[in-house]
């Protein structure tokens, strides 16, 4: 393991820069196209659930909402990859409370049940372009309404966590 250590330690400069990155990407590719994109064209779907043109326009930027996803969601494992390299290089402590230890609670306990739930709905089961194209538009809506409700929820975590989390690495507060 030492030798591999310092086989990859004159990298280490170019990991850390790729997590830095990779975490920009993360944290703000969707945060713009949700608050002034999607939310709008979901809001208003939802006041007039009648309105054809409204339900056009929430179902169109929902499907480039998740389309744009995509960039968020390589960029992830991508920022967990590069996160364990460093700590392993590092040899980190976890058992010593520090702000590394509390990035690292955040990440898994929250963010990365946030994550698997976001990929499912934009990409796996819950793609709403896919379901759309069956037909089944019961499912359609079904999964519409699961993403409404898990954006509106981590809605505030992201605005909360991921300034948050910027703060706890750069000025490492303990």
């Amino acid at each position: 393991m030492e030798e591999l250590r310092a086989a990859i330690g004159p990298w280490y400069p170019y990991i850390k820069a790729l997590h830095v990155v990779s975490v920009a990407i993360w944290s703000f590719s969707t945060m713009v196209a949700w608050a002034f994109y999607l939310k709008p064209a979901l809001v208003s779907a939802r006041r007039h659930p009648d309105d054809p043109a409204r339900r056009a326009r929430r179902d169109d930027r929902m499907d480039r909402f998740d389309r744009g996803a995509a960039i968020e969601h390589v960029a992830f494992p991508v920022m967990v990859i590069t996160a364990l390299v460093m700590l392993w290089m590092n040899r980190v402590d976890l058992a010593r409370w520090s702000f590394l230890t509390a990035k690292i609670l955040v990440g898994v306990l929250i963010i990365v049940p946030m994550e698997a739930a976001d990929i499912y709905l934009s990409h796996l089961g819950g793609n709403k372009a896919r379901v759309r194209a069956t037909g089944d538009d019961a499912r359609y809506e079904q999964v519409m309404e699961w993403h409404w409700w898990f954006l509106r929820i981590t809605e505030p975590l992201v605005l909360i966590l991921i300034p948050t989390m910027f703060v706890i690495a750069i000025a490492k507060p303990f």
